[in-house]
This record gives structure tokens, C-alpha cells and sequence, in this order.
């Protein structure tokens, strides 16, 4: 019984150590088109699926060049100081420049808005669409996937710049609530002691 458990045990390992070795000896097996097969070698190589897409970025640089004709980052510290008194003239070399400034940023992220809904009005995905379901070859269909997934990447820069733009407007209306307190409370203080900033 003994001697027929070791057989058995050397019998199992012999077929484990030929099984193994088979395998790290085969070649591995690598996928080929045989030149015979027309339909699909021309499947995989032939294309026209693409061409649907076109990209945004003037469109959207024309948007952010109106919007930053307002308040943007060269002029915001000038434009809201904070503690500063204001001069005796500052309706005219203050309020009345600042204001043109403030309210250009708010009709341009308007019209940045409106713009971008013109835009939506005109979209239309039927070309991509057409493409996709007449595809009657592997790559051409692949194609027609990847002009659909950039039209997916262009309206996600299409809510980045409006996301951009609402924090513009916010920055833009919280900077001026802030700086018009503090002007304000300096021009109290400065008022109160005699001319001299506290």
C-alpha cells in the first residue's frame, strides 16, 4: 500500500513537471490576419469614421478675452485696494471708473452666457451619430467613437468656462463688497483723525 501511494505521488509529479515544462516551452500564440481574409484585414485597416470634430479653443478664447476685459487678475488689487481712504475726488477717480470696470465684467459674463446658449441652440450630433451606425468596418467605428467622446471633452470646457466665469462674477462682486467697507471704514477713520490715516 505504501509503495503504491509513492507511485501514485511520483506518477502526479512526473505529469506536473512535463505539463509545466510544455508550457514554458510553447511559443506563444499571436493573433494574425491572414492575407486571404479581405473583409477583415480591410475591417481593421480601413477608416472614415473621423472628421466630425471641431475643436473650440478660439471660441473659447474669444469668451475669456471679453470677460477679462473687466476685472481680471492684472487690475483686480488696483481696483479694490481695501484700507485706503478715499481721495476728495473720488466720485469722479474712483467710483465712476470702477463702477464702468465692475459692470463691463458682468455684461460680458452675460453675454459669455448667452453665447454659450447660441451655441447649444446650434448643436447637432446627428453627423456623429450617422457615422457610428453606418460603420461597417472596426476601425471606422472606433473612429466614430473617439469624435464622439471629444465632442464629450469639448462640452466639459464648455461648463469649465462657465464655472470659471461664475467665479469671476463672484470674486468680482465679493472684492467689491469687501473693498467698498473698507474704503469706506479708512475714510471714517482717516476723517475722524484729523486728515491722518489711523
Amino acid at each position: 500500500m505504501e509503495v503504491q501511494k509513492e507511485n501514485l505521488l511520483r506518477d502526479g509529479l512526473l505529469i506536473t513537471v512535463v505539463i509545466v515544462g510544455a508550457l514554458l516551452l510553447a511559443k506563444p500564440a499571436r493573433a494574425q490576419i491572414a492575407v486571404a481574409d479581405v473583409p477583415v484585414e480591410a475591417s481593421v485597416t480601413m477608416g472614415g469614421g473621423g472628421g466630425d470634430y471641431t475643436p473650440n479653443a478660439s471660441y473659447i478664447a474669444g469668451l475669456d478675452q471679453g470677460l477679462f476685459s473687466g476685472i481680471n487678475t492684472q487690475n483686480f488689487a488696483e481696483s479694490f485696494p481695501g484700507w485706503q481712504a478715499l481721495p476728495p475726488d473720488s466720485t469722479e477717480s474712483v467710483a465712476m471708473p470702477l463702477t464702468t470696470t465692475v459692470l463691463t465684467t458682468y455684461g460680458q459674463a452675460i453675454s459669455l452666457a448667452q453665447s454659450q446658449e447660441q451655441e447649444l441652440e446650434g448643436e447637432d450630433f446627428s453627423n456623429i451619430e450617422a457615422t457610428s451606425s453606418k460603420a461597417v468596418a472596426v476601425l471606422e467605428a472606433i473612429q466614430a467613437n473617439t469624435e464622439a467622446q471629444l465632442q464629450t471633452a469639448q462640452e466639459m470646457q464648455y461648463a469649465r468656462q462657465l464655472l470659471a466665469t461664475l467665479i469671476t462674477v463672484e470674486a468680482t462682486k465679493a472684492g467689491e463688497e469687501l473693498n467698498e467697507r473698507a474704503r469706506e471704514e479708512a475714510t471714517n477713520a482717516t476723517s475722524f483723525n484729523l486728515g491722518e490715516t489711523p
